[in-house]
């Protein structure tokens, strides 16, 4: 037998605190964190609870349609062996995520084997704290009463704390009311279906009361949320403290206002884009002003931050975040204020665009914001290279020594 090398003698805080910062490096890519965990795990002995612990503390699974459902049977069969061989690995698991296939007509709350592992997993010291919906482009859920009663009111309502949503338009809005714990929701390109039956074994249900909430492209199941068609709010909004909205679509930015009125804590704002910033671009693509549409007259903002991408007029490259500016009180509560600029995107424009907005006019407004107190202010400049698109080279990058040369950052 061979001698133990000098890295078995580690002690186990170090290699925990290796195996952390391994993991927290690489948690944006999926494929790269599984493979360099599981590398990991083999290194020797003292690394393999730890590497362990991050491999199950999110687990996937897929469901494959009535073509390949063989397929989901086979991956939920094993992971009740690693279950059964390994139970301690039950306790590490956190996150579930499950991916619905359009049109799938074999649910997975009547897949045995499915349930079997999500009951092992829920028979552990600590039940599942985050779940994850995720449809592929546009799916549905093929029974959502049974779903409902089978999967989430016994294993995943009494529990979760974030519910993520994308891409389900039938999505039981009784599956967020009967949350009761719920306190971070994010909803992409999601509606909500309002046919479900009442859990008949509890007559009264308190409502989430949510902490944060991020939504894009679901202008319907936010106004559902708002209590368009109820007689009161499905869940409650005024203890909402974070609120991102995603501003491609005129839609959302429209709905933005009514859930700012609904919760008088909001503190975060965070305005963000993402189809107008793909790459290519695609200057055919409507863009989206804000001006106008948010007011931030009443509420105790401590963080803002905006993503403004400069559009087709020179009237709309700055209006829509000065308006909004235009609406924080002299007296106020910001302390965090961080502007992204985008240009190149949404309009074949160079870099000096960027001297022709009016800078003037952010600049008293961030003056105004800032009298009497600290403010942090940061301006992000991010610029596509539009000559440059046929080698599908992407140009990100501060310029702000373009601007400085302009004299624009010293009128800021």
């Amino acid at each position: 037998m061979s001698n133990p090398g000098p890295i078995s003698h580690l002690s186990q805080e170090l290699v925990d605190k290796l195996i952390d910062d391994l993991a927290a490096s690489v948690v944006d890519i999926p494929f790269y964190r599984s493979h360099c965990l599981f590398r990991s795990a083999l290194v020797c002995k003292s690394f393999l609870p730890r590497s362990q612990y991050h491999i199950f503390r999110s687990i996937k699974i897929q469901s494959e349609g009535a073509y390949e459902h063989d397929y989901t049977i086979k991956r939920c069969q094993e992971l009740c062996r690693i279950l059964t061989q390994s139970p301690q690995i039950a306790a590490h698991v956190q996150e579930l995520r499950l991916d619905i296939q359009p049109h799938d007509k074999i649910c997975l709350h009547q897949t045995p084997s499915f349930m079997q592992a999500i009951n092992q997993i829920c028979q552990a010291h600590h039940p599942i704290d985050k779940l994850t919906l995720a449809g592929f482009r546009t799916s549905q859920l093929c029974d959502p009463q049974g779903f409902l009663d089978a999967f989430t009111r016994p294993f995943i309502s009494p529990f979760i704390t974030s519910l993520y949503i994308q891409g389900i338009k039938n999505t039981p809005i009784r599956m967020i009311q009967e949350c009761v714990n719920l306190s971070d929701l994010t909803l992409r390109g999601v509606d909500f279906e309002c046919d479900s039956r009442p859990n008949s074994s509890r007559k009264y249900v308190p409502r989430p009361r949510l902490r944060s909430l991020t939504y894009r492209a679901s202008h319907g199941a936010i106004e559902k949320l708002l209590g368009k068609g109820f007689t009161s709010h499905p869940i409650h909004l005024s203890t909402l403290c974070a609120l991102t909205i995603f501003t491609d679509e005129i839609e959302d930015i429209l709905r933005a206002q009514s859930i700012i009125r609904a919760t008088n804590s909001l503190q975060e704002l965070y305005l963000e884009t993402r189809g107008n910033i793909c790459h290519p671009p695609d200057y055919r693509k409507q863009h989206m002003s804000l001006e106008g549409h948010i007011n931030l007259k009443k509420t105790n903002l401590r963080i803002l931050h905006a993503n403004v991408v400069f559009g087709p007029s020179d009237n709309e490259r700055l209006s829509g975040i000065l308006s909004i500016l235009k609406t924080v009180p002299a007296i106020n509560s910001l302390r965090s204020f961080q502007l992204s600029v985008y240009v190149g995107f949404a309009v074949n424009v160079g870099p000096e665009g960027l001297l022709d907005a009016d800078w003037k006019s952010i600049a008293e407004q961030i003056r105004k914001i800032a009298s009497g107190k600290t403010l942090s202010f940061h301006i992000l400049f991010h610029f596509l290279d539009n000559e440059n698109n046929s080698s599908s080279q992407t140009f990100w990058g501060a310029i702000a020594n373009i601007v400085s040369g302009h004299n624009i950052v010293h009128r800021l």
